[in-house]
């Protein structure tokens, strides 16, 4: 009997399709819980075992510019343990940013801000990490409420950013394409890359040492930002919405063309796996694990196996 529901179990979480009800624009996950937001202003989490629905979330409806009710738009989302953090635009452009805590069912508001803020990160328990639409990187300690540093890291305008695994040092990408690594502690810039990619980049990844950077000009990079070497250089047949890189570093995934197919590399740059399956581009992308990566787009997620 164990045996049975270890298997069911196993063909849930292979299974290449997750749908959830709406159309998706952000996800994160850990061991535990898939987390997505939606088009419609609701974060939907999932057992990331059973992919049963555990809470749905409703966040409040907000006036649009002709004073119409609509979704409140989800900028961002992160997981640490049993808390989901949302950042999402409020009623005249501010940014409001929540905490749900999945084991006491409790959604709280944190702050209403007019800054800028498009992406939002979990250091730790009591510190987040924002990246602002003017290149600015931002540390808020929630136990203090309030702003550690704001710090310009380009002068360009903010396209995304990617922890490193230990969660020591950030990098930013922007409309230079080029790739900004900053200390987290301090907030100081530490170095940049701009030797290949010269458009916006779309997306990025960052794990312990290496970097992939994708950018609008189809081009993507795998960095060792200890060395500062480029590993790869390589080109894309369509904008590479979507960038992962495996927790060994040993391969990374970019979307590779406009069928939406994702293109898996080995460390030097060969194609060893093109997945298929997604049917509108790609909202991101991350491994699972050395052998799992999961995709999502608006209208699915998928997790896929790099070798069966």
């Amino acid at each position: 009997m164990r045996k049975l529901l270890l298997l069911v179990v196993g063909l849930f979480l292979f299974a290449k399709d997750i749908s959830f009800d709406g159309y998706i624009s952000k996800i994160t996950f850990n061991r535990d819980y898939l987390v997505a937001g939606l088009e419609n202003g609701e974060v939907h989490i999932k057992n990331f075992k059973s992919l049963k629905l555990v809470k749905k979330i409703s966040l409040p409806n907000i006036e649009d510019f002709m004073g119409d009710k609509i979704a409140m738009p989800i900028y961002s989302l992160d997981i640490m343990d049993n808390k989901v953090l949302i950042l999402g635009e409020g009623s005249d452009s501010v940014r409001v940013l929540y905490i749900y805590d999945i084991k006491t069912d409790k959604l709280s508001h944190i702050f209403t801000s007019p800054t800028t803020y498009m992406k939002a990160k979990f250091i730790d328990e009591n510190t987040i990490l924002f990246g602002l639409l003017g290149d600015e990187v931002s540390l808020y300690n929630l136990k203090e409420k309030k702003i550690i540093y704001t710090k310009s890291v380009g002068n360009y305008v903010f396209s995304t950013m990617a922890l490193n695994s230990p969660k020591t040092e950030v990098v930013f990408g922007d409309e230079s394409g080029a790739v900004k690594l900053v200390d987290i502690s301090t907030g100081n810039k530490k170095r940049e890359f701009s030797n290949f990619n010269k458009d916006q980049t779309i997306s990025i990844a960052f794990m312990n040492r290496l970097v992939v950077n994708a950018s609008s000009d189809k081009r993507v990079s795998l960095i060792d930002i200890k060395t500062g070497r480029y590993l790869v250089r390589t080109q894309t047949k369509f904008l590479p919405y979507g960038a992962a890189i495996s927790p060994s570093e040993n391969y990374f995934a970019v979307q590779y063309d406009e069928k939406n197919n994702i293109a898996v590399f080995d460390k030097y740059g060969k194609i060893i796996k093109l997945i298929k399956g997604q049917t509108m581009p790609l909202n991101g992308m991350r491994f699972i694990d050395d052998n799992r990566i999961l995709s999502y787009s608006a209208d699915k997620v998928m997790i896929s196996k790099i070798k069966e």
